[in-house]
């Protein structure tokens, strides 16, 4: 399953990192409250998208599927004292998308939003495969 490589991956990634955590839990509470704003530097990762589009038919009547998959992954830090080495951590969270082969598309984006005095990092990755 790809979400149980990427926590893989970026627990690697982030070794050397000791400020950080990286769980397994889901990134969000039995309510629905966010845990990555309840617990700062620790990395959830929340559960794969799929999503099954027919390609096309083939001449013997087959199919071929194209399967996109959207995992995102959530961190929080201190907006007044970011750790220093943060940009190394995103790239560490980036990079991770790389643990995933057999793809036609691989990337990872992320993005930030600030609320009160802590950034919350949102990490999409978007995988596709035939």
């Amino acid at each position: 399953m790809i979400r149980d490589d990427l926590i893989t991956q970026i627990t690697t990634n982030l070794t050397s990192y000791t400020e950080f955590n990286v769980v397994s839990d889901l990134p969000y509470d039995a309510s629905g409250q966010p845990l990555y704003q309840k617990n700062f530097k620790t990395v959830y990762i929340d559960e794969q998208n799929d999503t099954k589009t027919q390609l096309y038919r083939t001449l013997d009547q087959g199919e071929v599927f194209q399967t996109d998959t959207v995992v995102n992954a959530y961190v929080t830090v201190d907006a007044k004292n970011q750790p220093s080495d943060i940009d190394n951590v995103i790239t560490g969270i980036l990079n991770a998308k790389s643990v995933v082969t057999n793809t036609q598309l691989n990337e990872a984006t992320y993005e930030t939003e600030i609320e009160d005095d802590y950034i919350t990092y949102t990490f999409e990755y978007n995988f596709t495969n035939v």
